[in-house]
């Protein structure tokens, strides 16, 4: 018969460190990290400022400009953005400046329709009424060769 052998101080110490590496591997695999990770925040804007368009002629003044499909945008001048106004969407890139829309051929001009005098969105160019939809969460402003109304 042989005898049963003895563990030697160093197969226990090493049994146990590869218990130990056992036990912090496993748990490593599905524990949640303890820091939390940043969320980045939106940068802020200003508070908007709804520009006041002025006929030079009639005096008329207006915070609502029209497109050749009569649909309304305003322009925030805190933020030069471009307002969809059928649900508050805000668009970057249109800074005013008098009657002028900056950094593009678009100007607003003055007409009357059955009487009521309106302000649209027209071309610098060509003077005619630009159209401008939402497509896919984007603004799209084409050319049309409608002429603002009894200008």
């Amino acid at each position: 018969m042989s005898r049963p052998t003895r563990p030697t101080r160093l197969s226990v110490l090493l049994s146990a460190v590869v218990l130990v590496l056992a036990a912090v591997s496993a748990g490593c695999g599905n524990s949640t990290p303890t820091t939390p990770t940043p969320t980045p925040t939106p940068t802020p804007q200003a508070t908007p400022v709804i520009a006041l368009f002025t006929d030079p002629v009639s005096g008329f003044t207006t915070r609502d400009v029209r497109d050749v499909q009569n649909q309304i945008v305003q322009f925030d001048t805190a933020n030069n953005a471009l307002i969809w106004a059928a649900d508050g969407r805000s668009f970057a890139g249109y800074p005013v400046s008098g009657n002028s829309i900056q950094g593009g051929s678009c100007q607003v001009r003055f007409g009357t329709e059955n009487g009521d005098p309106r302000a649209y969105f027209t071309e610098t160019g060509p003077e005619t009424i630009c159209d401008i939809e939402v497509v896919g969460g984007q603004l799209v402003i084409s050319p049309t060769n409608v002429k603002v109304p009894h200008s």
